[in-house]
């Protein structure tokens, strides 16, 4: 039988050549010397929380968040009056795989109605990374919960006006040939405070033992009320100089099977709507660096994306020979994404909205489970264990036939797979227990 289809000459070539620069920086086992511009990794200090985790099943999604933000101290002990909260969401997805938006309501209606009074700003916000912003989990007809997220910010309008924002932060490098979502194009922003974009640190950044570097990303945004700068890593920002003000980051995130390569995504994943994709290969620029998705790929996923375009039975023949699953070793993006945590901005909550979740699909209803139930904690490895042990595999395994062929990808403690591959390889970065039986779950129903 005839090998794969060859990849064109200038491809292997802008490939091999992205892999030499990388190697520049390369390091052995995730600590060795990193070179120039690519510190080696020392593991954070774990969450002052680390192994707890909160679910509730109280009956509805807004009753659960009050639960979830009662058992971590209630609202006052989480936001101040005059705090920007930015709720972090996922709006790359509808209907399971979107960030579901009664449960987020419940959040918003907490922190507005905070014992105290409030009078700072809410701000919902995601980068699904395509082109048309007002798009997808922001306009969709099919949402998780009553509204699509635009709804969801107009609903507060009336009760808080001008208080709670929407925000959809655009990738700032150049995207020639999209992939994982066509944005790009945006605006680089080179010091805190000086305006909106993406903040791009390249003298930091996560290291695979291939010597894969991928750089850490982050935006900076206006919010709409005040005309103040917020740098999601450095603060809230008047005319560039820092106001004091806090910043509280939530990361609100879905629950579902992701991919054979991924397994799960839940909230460490979730952080992929933060990091601009086009830092890095696919995007052209900075060469030698890899952006958060890619930085897991090894040689032949060229010929597979190669394949993939042009379609057809040449696409059938290389994607059974060369599946995705060993053509990208997903767990280093788990490594650099929590590398993002550790050196960027550790979460102040995780929540993952398991209301109604996909144990097969993040889009397709037949393949998805309503278990009615929230989780929260501070350590986001522990959490998308549990959600994944607690909720997740027991509603693949009651689908049955229908998901039987999700089991080894929802399951956790499969210590092979690569969902657990992934948390293994973030739990290096910043500590965790996803293994069964180490969390503490407290449970409210």
């Amino acid at each position: 039988m005839a090998g794969p289809p060859r990849v064109p000459r200038r491809r292997f070539l802008a490939v091999t050549g992205l892999g030499a620069l990388a190697a520049a920086c390369r390091r052995g086992g995730g600590d060795a010397d990193a070179g120039p511009g690519c510190p080696g990794a020392a593991q954070a200090a774990p969450s002052p929380h680390e192994g707890r985790v909160v679910l509730a099943r109280t009956g509805s999604a807004e009753r659960n968040a009050a639960a979830l933000l009662d058992a971590w101290g209630g609202i006052e002990s989480l936001v101040g009056p005059e705090d920007v909260v930015v709720l972090k969401v996922n709006a790359q997805w509808w209907g399971q795989g979107m960030s579901c938006t009664d449960v987020l309501a419940g959040l918003i209606a907490a922190i507005l109605g905070r014992p105290g009074g409030f009078s700072g700003d809410v701000i919902v916000a995601d980068n699904h990374h395509f082109r048309r912003p007002l798009s997808r989990g922001w306009t969709t007809e099919r949402p998780n919960g009553r509204f699509n997220l635009v709804q969801l910010v107009e609903h507060f309008a009336a009760q808080a006006p001008g208080r709670v924002q929407r925000v959809h932060w655009t990738d700032a490098g150049p995207n020639p040939e999209p992939w994982q979502g066509d944005a790009g194009g945006g605006v680089r922003v080179d010091e805190p405070g000086a305006g909106e974009g993406y903040r791009w640190w390249l003298d930091e950044c996560h290291v695979t033992p291939e010597g894969h570097r991928c750089a850490m990303t982050w935006p900076s945004f206006r919010i709409a009320r005040t005309g103040e700068i917020a740098d999601l890593r450095d603060g809230v920002f008047r005319d560039g100089a820092p106001t004091g003000r806090p910043l509280r980051f939530w990361n609100v995130s879905s629950l579902n099977f992701h991919s054979r390569y991924a397994g799960v995504t839940a909230s460490i994943k979730n952080l992929m709507g933060v990091v601009d994709m086009t830092c890095g290969f696919q995007g052209p620029e900075p060469p030698g660096y890899f952006n958060t998705h890619y930085i897991g790929m090894r040689p032949s996923h060229a010929t597979w994306r190669w394949a993939k375009r042009r379609g057809g039975v040449v696409r059938r023949v290389v994607h059974k020979l060369i599946p995705e699953e060993s053509a990208l070793d997903f767990r280093h993006t788990g490594g650099a994404l929590a590398h993002w945590i550790r050196t960027v901005r550790r979460p102040d909550l995780n929540v993952v909205t398991a209301e109604w979740i996909g144990f097969g699909s993040r889009t397709d209803e037949a393949l998805s489970a309503r278990p009615g139930v929230s989780l929260a904690a501070t350590d986001p490895v522990t959490l998308d264990a549990v959600a994944a042990r607690e909720v997740l595999l027991p509603a693949t395994r009651e689908a049955g036939d229908r998901g039987r062929f999700y089991l080894p990808y929802n399951d956790p403690d499969r210590t092979e797979g690569p969902f657990r591959r992934f948390l293994e390889q973030a739990r290096l970065e910043i500590g965790g227990r996803p293994e069964a039986g180490a969390a503490t779950i407290d449970r409210v129903s």
